[in-house]
């Protein structure tokens, strides 16, 4: 992975970066962080990035190594009929705790997120943080066994689309929400007390962001 990473042209953004401009942005609006005039086609074609689907509905995307971290990012850019619609990042190398707990140690921004919701899949391998209702944190467990404890930060997306207004749609929540379950953070310590990225995953929301854990408001 190293050599793949070192190869890749760098962004001088950190993760905290990224998620303070969705969370304030809704997507990336900002083509010139990634060296780009605007986020048209022919700019995104001209600039080495891979198309991929269809003229009604298609994505151009790249790599990216982020400045200061053996991590890489994927930058997706959407189109509909040949309309830029939205963007999102696939990401790898970034444990979610920790990059949670660096955006969380400035207090305004930790603010920004006023609700967060808890999705796991069946196997405890992957899931989901919703977060202000329309933005996803993906996270996976590493193939490697020695880092199987930790759930690793996999990607942000949102539901929101420029000109086709789906934040009212709900698009990519309501996927992540459909295939995977919701879990209470009230009672997620007890329920899985024997799975450490669980149990870890958990205390860091519970610390970081116990503002905007609502099923445990009142408690």
């Amino acid at each position: 992975m190293k050599n793949y990473i070192d190869n890749l042209p760098v962004l001088s953004a950190s993760v905290s970066q990224l998620l303070r401009i969705f969370l304030t942005g809704k997507y990336i609006s900002t083509p010139d962080l990634f060296g780009l005039r605007d986020f048209s086609a022919g700019e995104l074609l001209k600039n080495s990035y891979q198309m991929t689907g269809d003229d009604f509905y298609c994505l151009y995307e790249k790599d990216y190594r982020l400045i200061g971290l053996d991590s890489s990012l994927n930058l997706k850019n959407y189109f509909s009929q040949g309309e830029f619609i939205s963007n999102g990042v696939d990401l790898a190398g970034a444990r979610i705790c920790t990059e949670l707990s660096r955006f969380c140690s400035s207090k305004i921004d930790s603010l920004l997120i006023y609700s967060i919701e808890l999705l796991l899949d069946e196997s405890l391998d992957f899931g989901s943080l919703v977060i202000n209702d329309f933005l996803e944190l993906r996270f996976g467990k590493t193939t490697r066994s020695k880092r199987k404890k930790k759930f690793h930060l996999t990607g942000i997306s949102t539901d929101y689309e420029l000109p086709l207004g789906s934040a009212e749609r709900k698009i990519n929540t309501h996927g992540a929400r459909k295939m995977k379950k919701k879990v209470s953070f009230c009672h997620a310590l007890l329920k899985f007390a024997e799975e450490p990225a669980v149990k870890d995953l958990v205390m860091c929301i519970r610390g970081n962001l116990p503002h905007a854990i609502l099923d445990e408001v009142g408690k």
